[in-house]
């Protein structure tokens, strides 16, 4: 009896923690510092992959081809796009990271509409079923937790994927309000 509630404490226990994890696609979880992603992705600056290029037909934007650039905006410090990504075997449009306050606030996700059933899987599959909301006509398929929020709908030709730290609008407030370091994007 005692092993059977020690069981119970722990599924409880790690569902909780789980259940209050930053959402992330891949590898890449909301939260992440800039420094900890520049690493592992091989972030690349955008305008020195460009200089760089010297008579070849592409920047070399590294080993997941993401070309990031310093934004002057309240929504971001760095701005990074791959359009080399793939969600497992479903090719995307393009993977989007938004970085502010040195964190992973934002990531957004395009694919062609014919993988919305495989891209949808693959995050009923990471995150559970989600809630279907339906205001517009088309639904929109939500996962929330303490820590983030995340979204997909399907449009015409596309796919979106938006995932975002829950406290990003207040960090976005606060750059509005008192502006924000930012750091070096390599």
């Amino acid at each position: 009896m005692k092993r059977a509630a020690f069981g119970l404490f722990l599924l409880i226990a790690s569902g909780t923690q789980a259940a209050d994890m930053p959402y992330g696609l891949l590898d890449i979880a909301l939260g992440s510092s800039y420094m900890q992603l520049e690493r592992a992705l091989d972030l690349r600056d955008i305008n020195a992959a460009l200089a760089a290029m010297h008579g070849s037909d592409k920047p070399d934007l590294g080993r997941r081809g993401y070309g990031c650039l310093l934004r002057e905006d309240e929504f971001a410090d760095i701005g990074c796009v791959s359009h080399d990504e793939r969600l497992g075997t479903i090719a995307t449009r393009e993977v989007r990271l938004q970085f502010l306050a040195g964190r992973l606030q934002q990531i957004s996700l395009t694919a062609e509409a014919r993988y919305f059933d495989a891209v949808l899987d693959y995050l009923r599959r990471r995150y559970g079923a989600p809630q279907v909301v339906t205001t517009t006509g088309l639904p929109r398929y939500e996962w929330r937790n303490a820590v983030s929020n995340m979204y997909a709908i399907r449009g015409p030709d596309l796919v979106f994927v938006s995932l975002e730290l829950a406290s990003y609008q207040s960090v976005v407030a606060r750059k509005r309000e008192h502006g924000s370091s930012v750091p070096e994007c390599r």
